[in-house]
């Protein structure tokens, strides 16, 4: 079997699987999943297209999000992405809220809320993140990353879950 699918997956990667463990044996079964998450990784944190989020702040705005959800071996495979003369660089901390920069202040508060209580995300945190000057389809394209990031630490955390049962 091809085992291309497996050398390419961020997730594999992030959760330590060997091939040659039992682990990968189970999830060798659903290798179209993970190919179908790298492609989406992709067209998250590298799109061709990345319109008002370039890929450092991208990076950045996924690594906070891991490290919101404790999730350091992620957070890091993140944080390597960004150049460190990147002013994106700063976005990885949690308690950075943007100093005063109203598009990084609405990028964060939305994104540390949507990652921590998304239940309480509502259409006034989307005002104003149009109040401070993102378009719509940047607005679609913060959403797309924050919610993919977490799928992607709930992928990885459930794997480590597995492994410690076989």
């Amino acid at each position: 079997m091809n085992d291309d699918w497996a050398r390419e997956s961020v997730l594999l990667t992030v959760a330590q699987v060997q091939q040659d463990s039992p682990i990968f044996d189970s999830l060798s079964l659903r290798s179209e999943i993970f190919k179908l998450s790298q492609q989406a990784h992709k067209a998250c944190v590298n799109p061709e297209n990345v319109g008002g989020f370039d890929q450092a702040e991208r990076a950045a705005i996924a690594s906070r999000i891991c490290s919101l959800n404790n999730e350091d071996q992620l957070a890091n495979y993140y944080a390597d992405l960004i150049p460190q003369s990147s002013h994106a660089i700063q976005i990885i901390n949690p308690s950075y809220s943007g100093d005063g920069d109203r598009r990084v202040e609405a990028i964060l508060k939305h994104t540390d809320l949507v990652t921590a209580s998304p239940k309480d995300a509502s259409e006034v945190d989307i005002r104003k993140l149009e109040d401070s000057g993102i378009s719509t389809e940047d607005i679609v394209r913060l959403s797309e990353l924050i919610a993919f990031v977490n799928y992607e630490i709930r992928v990885v955390k459930g794997i480590r879950s597995m492994e410690q049962l076989l």
